[in-house]
């Protein structure tokens, strides 16, 4: 891994602090994310629920709006077609609770990732509408590029709401709704890069907002403040932008999303082992609550957890999240054996190529894990990934993801002659195609990065934003950093260097083998960390190295201590080009 520090112009750091009185440390985190304008960095530093724009700026929000009132009104039954993943989970639930609060009759299906597939399929419509008669259908998190299905739907006499982020890569469905910022280019408006999840809050806040215009009873007993943890939840998950709307959204709801939470809420906390936690974070949702949650989409059935997430009884919350858990459990153990197949497949068929594509049969080729096992592939092997699991049926079907720079989509779309399906982001992408094309495709695929990548294809980069001495290491740091919270995509949590120091005791195997404790001392005592799934590359204690790691509190048992967090170690290099040197793999 290659290790370079961010470069910062020292007078704009400077200029910065002194017109905002900021520590010299913050002000450089600040300009080194590209905010250096003193409103920007006020905004960035205090972002405020008011800050939100209008709901009603963005395209189709009034048309949709006025939809769903005259359902409303005139008590019209509505049938909500979600997503399988925590956006479009969450963005269910929120819709789901906003229109049930106005005494609307609404139901709501997801679809069955391997029976039915990803999005506005024909199976998931069909199977809705023959369960749940309705004059409107809201699809959330899919139905862009479903012109058929939504046609089909249209022509049955029904409406149609698509409140969708996914990028239009077909004609779109001129006679529905659409309610998606990624119909247009990007302008710079704070709600472009909204996920299902945020795109929902927004339809939540709209209606409240007219219904309260209109003189509704029920308006002014409903805020759409109750809908941010939820909101927060999908947008930490989905990682979208963490900038302008999607970061008040998310600061906000991580804030109150373990203050008085729903039943649902609370257990699904309790069964993560937050319930006692004084201040959420990013990582919480991510590696914590999201997975439990798309657990269920993967191994499982989608509707489990969100039936979890709309239940009001306690008992059966309680039922329901321990039942995310074992689902999380088998993804644990399926996921880790088709990793290790996958990138010896890798490793051996495509060490010389600009990209990767695995594919397999059977166990543990799972159609449910194949998104998780190509994002660690990606990191892993610095280069974009695709896994493909084989159907029962003789079809391949899976998931890609990206490097940052470059556009898998526009991969997709040169060789889209081959596929049967696909679509997603720049960064993840979905896809399915007959195992009579995989060879074609392959080869078609990997022909697209000679004329379409932007990336430059390395190993792994490491980013640092702060080279410091040990005396740095304090509980004050830790307060500084936190100021840029929540952390994700487009701002990641700083990672700092330490260089030339010398572990002061052997470093010691924790857990199941897999992780290492280790620590260093400065003037204030031994300050503790811990390295997870590096146990096979632990550092010396006779050689000086340096540290990239992450600073953050350990909380465990009431008592919290700093520990620092692993990113990457090396035989210290005393040279002036020591960051455009290698870790020691």
């Amino acid at each position: 891994m290659l290790w370079f520090e961010k470069q910062v112009d020292p007078d704009q750091t400077a200029k910065l602090a002194e017109r905002l009185s900021l520590s010299p440390l913050l002000a450089h985190l600040l300009v080194s994310r590209g905010i250096e304008e003193p409103k920007d960095a006020q905004n960035f530093l205090e972002p405020k629920l008011r800050h939100l724009s209008d709901p009603f700026l963005i395209d189709g929000m009034d048309e949709a709006v006025n939809r769903i009132i005259q359902a409303i009104e005139q008590k019209e039954s509505v049938l909500i077609i979600g997503d399988y993943d925590v956006d479009g989970i969450t963005s269910t639930v929120i819709v789901t609770q906003v229109l049930e609060f106005f005494n609307t009759v609404v139901n709501h299906v997801i679809p069955e990732r391997v029976a039915e597939g990803y999005g506005l399929t024909s199976g998931v419509v069909e199977r809705g509408l023959s369960a749940f008669p309705c004059q409107l259908v809201i699809a959330l998190d899919c139905g862009t590029n479903s012109k058929t299905e939504t046609e089909s739907i249209l022509q049955s006499g029904r409406d149609v709401i698509v409140v969708d982020h996914h990028q239009l890569k077909t004609e779109r469905c001129e006679r529905a709704i659409l309610v998606n910022p990624h119909l247009e280019e990007d302008a710079g408006e704070p709600w472009y890069h909204l996920c299902t999840a945020g795109l929902a809050f927004k339809l939540a806040h709209a209606l409240i907002k007219k219904l309260r215009e209109i003189g509704h009873p029920l308006a002014d007993q409903v805020s759409p403040k109750q809908f941010l943890p939820l909101c927060a939840m999908g947008t930490l998950a989905d990682l979208v932008p963490l900038q302008k709307e999607n970061r008040i959204l998310s600061r906000y709801g991580l804030r109150l999303l373990g203050h008085k939470p729903s039943p649902g809420l609370s257990a699904l906390l309790k069964e993560s082992a937050l319930a006692d936690s004084d201040a959420l974070e990013c990582e919480d949702v991510t590696f914590k609550i999201a997975p439990r949650i798309n657990a269920c989409g993967r191994i499982g059935s989608a509707e489990d957890a969100t039936r979890l997430l709309l239940e009001k009884d306690h008992r059966q919350c309680r039922t329901l999240a321990s039942q995310l858990t074992d689902f999380n459990e088998q993804r644990k153990k399926i996921e880790a054996e088709l990793t290790r197949v996958a990138i010896s497949q890798a490793e051996e068929k495509f060490a010389d190529s600009p990209a990767v594509v695995v594919h397999g049969q059977g166990h543990p080729w799972h159609q449910g894990v194949v998104g998780i096992v190509a994002g660690k592939m990606s990191q892993l092997l610095g280069k974009p990934c695709l896994v493909l699991a084989q159907a029962p049926y003789g079809e391949y079907k899976g998931s890609g993801r990206g490097l940052a720079g470059d556009n898998l989509v526009k991969h997709l779309e040169a060789c889209d002659k081959y596929l049967t399906h696909w679509g997603g982001h720049p960064l993840a992408v979905g896809l399915g195609l007959r195992d009579k094309e995989l060879e074609s495709f392959i080869e078609s695929f990997l022909s697209t990065f000679q004329n379409l990548s932007n990336v430059e294809q390395t190993e792994p980069k490491l980013e640092i934003d702060l080279s410091l001495s040990p005396e740095d290491i304090r509980p004050e740091l830790v307060a500084e950093i936190g100021k840029l919270e929540p952390f994700g995509q487009d701002n990641p949590e700083p990672v700092i260097c330490i260089q030339g120091i010398a572990l002061e005791t052997n470093p010691r195997k924790v857990g199941n083998g897999d992780h290492f404790q280790f620590s260093i001392r400065n003037s204030a005592g031994l300050v503790q960390g811990i390295a997870w799934r590096m146990s096979d590359r632990m550092p010396p204690t006779e050689k000086k190295i340096d540290l990239a790691f992450r600073l953050k509190w350990n909380c465990w048992n009431g008592r919290r201590k700093l520990q620092m967090v692993l990113e990457d170690w090396r035989e210290s290099i005393d040279s002036k080009d020591a960051f455009s040197a290698k870790s020691r793999d």
